[in-house]
């Protein structure tokens, strides 16, 4: 093989490779301290997967937008203590109301909560999508592979009672 020849699969797969995700321009997880005590830390992630390859997920909090993450990357805000509906929307069904993931947390003053988006997909079928709370150990493991997205907001200051 030539070497322009090897020189421009290389490129190829190296494109391929950043818009699937698997490489990931931000800087690498690094364990966040909580500075206030009278908030919550909210870390929010999402793995890389294949079914939404180069396709952004928009984050929201009770309807606020608070980050789009690509794949294999994860943000970090502050939140008021209170109740809040995390929901994922992707560029299609961000202005409709289409769940593509949602459920609802509780963060307390002083704790650290990972949030995780990930999907199962389905060939012939729709794929179903799950926003969890993920215990800190399996989320530190996963996390040391991503990379950081600055947040749209740094604070979430929008709880709701239900």
């Amino acid at each position: 093989m030539s070497g322009s020849r090897l020189i421009s699969r290389a490129v190829i797969i190296g494109l391929i490779l950043f818009t699937a995700g698997c490489i990931s321009l931000g800087e690498k997880f690094k364990p966040v301290a909580l500075s206030d005590q009278s908030k919550a830390l909210v870390i929010l992630y999402r793995p890389a997967d294949l079914c939404n390859l180069t396709d952004p997920l928009y984050f929201l909090a009770n309807g606020e937008d608070v980050a789009t993450l690509g794949n294999n990357a994860y943000t970090h805000v502050q939140a008021t203590p209170g109740m809040y509906v995390i929901e994922i929307k992707n560029m299609l069904t961000r202005y409709t109301q289409f769940d593509q993931g949602r459920e609802i947390f509780e963060f307390e003053a002083g704790n650290t909560y990972y949030i995780k988006y990930h999907r199962i997909c389905k060939l012939f079928a729709p794929d179903t999508n799950f926003v969890d709370a993920i215990d800190q150990d399996i989320a530190l493991k996963e996390l040391s592979k991503m990379g950081y997205s600055k947040p749209i907001i740094e604070l979430l200051t929008n709880p709701k009672q239900y």
